[in-house]
């Protein structure tokens, strides 16, 4: 009884020794006042907000800022690290000590119900030692900060994907996938070609959600040599539904855009290449609505672009369509009786020679005026469209005058408050309110040590005209006695 007894602890013992290896002595967070219920905004970005908190991405890092495992270790990490706060940026808490980001910079972090869903840079070894960094980790944690899981470890860094609300749809080796939060994967393509995987910014928990799945084009097996495709889509519970197909028409779809509009409802663009007498003929950009269940809106597609003009254009909505780029001009088209774009009747807008269809982040309505705000290198600019004809936008206004960075998910415009990636300042998330031109910027998050250290320095050497520019800018976040010169 007394070796049952012993053998008993012992086990108990090294149970607790393995444990504690895993996770060294690092206290997983346990934050309290989270809103599950809450629909969730500026999804797969640098910010997210839900109910009375918003969570982030605490500054960049690259990959070669992680040169072992330790530096991506659960509980070493700051920066690149989640955090929460409250939505004026005070009472920062972190909510997962790792590194979250992709190695190709492209997607945030994503807030639905009760979970946060982010990507990490693997700290898996080779059998040789090497640090497997270019492959990505995929994890989920609760509001809280507890339960941190990984779901899947996918092979490189620019594989597509997409978390949804019951599971995480990706492509690896051409494969589309849909993996289950609770169950095992299941291939949906062998050879995923045409995939769209629209981005869910605006989230509601329990609510359809057309934006909630993927699309893709797919040959049937059985179409016998006939130049057609069907598009098809999984939704989040990995069911497959076909949206269009082109077998009675002899139709080919290349998928542009899927994008969302109010009530759960998408705007499915596509390009359409219709098979006659032997010559498949593009037919340009058209486009249907469905809404929150899949369902289309309407028995007719609608034109938006033709063949010459598609490949320069930005959606606007599926009522009022897109606005078409040529040269310095941007304008919504009219068609002929051809099907063939016509600026005749349009409204144009002439455009600076710095703006590009790239280059605008958003166009937003202030008061009676719409305004472009576009990235110019690293600055922020806004401009007017004066909608007198002949429509030029005049002159513009420094929004942001520099150290935006852009690589890095897209700056994010929340009502009034700016969230962006400061190069000048060591790469944290600054934000600043940008309804007064004299509102300061202020960091979002917490620093590291070190750069923290390295800050101070910075300031501290400043000469009197670097310093005043400095202090008029940037609301320090330091003590000011720690800011002084020796």
């Amino acid at each position: 009884m007394k070796k049952s007894i012993k053998f008993i602890l012992i086990t108990i013992l090294l149970a607790v020794v393995l444990t504690l290896s895993l996770v060294g002595c690092t206290k997983t967070p346990n934050l309290k006042g989270g809103d599950p219920t809450a629909t969730t905004y500026n999804n797969n970005s640098l910010v997210v907000s839900q109910g009375d908190y918003i969570y982030y991405v605490n500054g960049k890092i690259t990959l070669d800022d992680i040169a072992e495992k330790k530096d991506n270790k659960y509980g070493n990490v700051t920066k690149s690290a989640i955090y929460r706060a409250k939505k004026d940026g005070t009472e920062s808490e972190v909510l997962v000590p790792q590194v979250a980001m992709d190695s190709n910079n492209a997607n945030g972090i994503s807030v639905l119900g009760n979970y946060v869903y982010f990507t990490s840079p693997s700290t898996a070894k080779a059998k040789d030692g090497t640090l497997q960094k270019n492959n990505t980790d995929f994890y989920r944690v609760e509001l809280s900060g507890k339960k941190l899981k990984k779901l899947v470890t996918l092979e490189g860094n620019s594989n597509q994907y997409k978390f949804t609300d019951e599971g995480l749809i990706y492509v690896e080796n051409s494969k589309l996938t849909y993996l289950p939060y609770k169950g095992k994967s299941k291939v949906i393509l062998e050879s995923a070609g045409n995939t769209y995987f629209p981005v869910t910014s605006t989230y509601t928990p329990g609510k359809a959600d057309a934006s909630m799945a993927v699309y893709y084009t797919e040959t049937p097996e059985d179409n016998d040599g006939d130049p057609y495709n069907d598009i098809k889509c999984v939704t989040s519970t990995g069911e497959v539904k076909t949206i269009l197909s082109g077998k009675d028409s002899k139709i080919t779809y290349t998928i542009k855009s899927v994008e969302c509009e109010a009530d759960g409802a998408v705007a499915l663009y596509y390009e359409k290449s219709v098979y006659d007498k032997g010559d498949q003929t593009s037919e340009g950009l058209f486009g249907i609505k469905l809404n929150s269940n899949f369902e289309k809106t309407q028995d007719a597609e609608k034109q938006f672009a033709d063949s010459r003009t598609m490949g320069s254009v930005r959606y606007i909505d599926f009522a009022t369509g897109v606005y078409v780029f040529d040269g310095e001009e941007m304008y919504i088209p009219n068609f002929d009786s051809n099907g063939l774009v016509t600026k005749d009747g349009a409204v144009v807008y002439n455009l600076l020679t710095n703006i590009t269809q790239s280059s605008i982040l958003t166009i937003r309505k202030e008061g009676d005026t719409n305004y472009i705000y576009y990235t110019d290198s690293n600055a922020l600019m806004k401009v007017a469209m004066d909608e007198s004809y002949p429509n030029n936008l005049g002159m513009a206004e420094t929004v942001i005058k520099e150290n935006i960075v852009t690589d890095y998910v897209k700056p994010v415009l929340d009502g009034n408050t700016f969230y962006y990636i400061n190069s000048g300042y060591y790469n944290y998330i600054y934000k600043v309110d940008i309804s007064n031109k004299d509102n300061k910027h202020s960091i979002l998050g917490v620093r590291k040590d070190s750069d923290k250290a390295a800050y101070i320095k910075q300031v501290k050497e400043m000469n009197e005209e670097a310093r005043e520019k400095h202090d008029k800018l940037i609301a320090e976040d330091l003590p000011a006695e720690e800011l002084k010169k020796d």
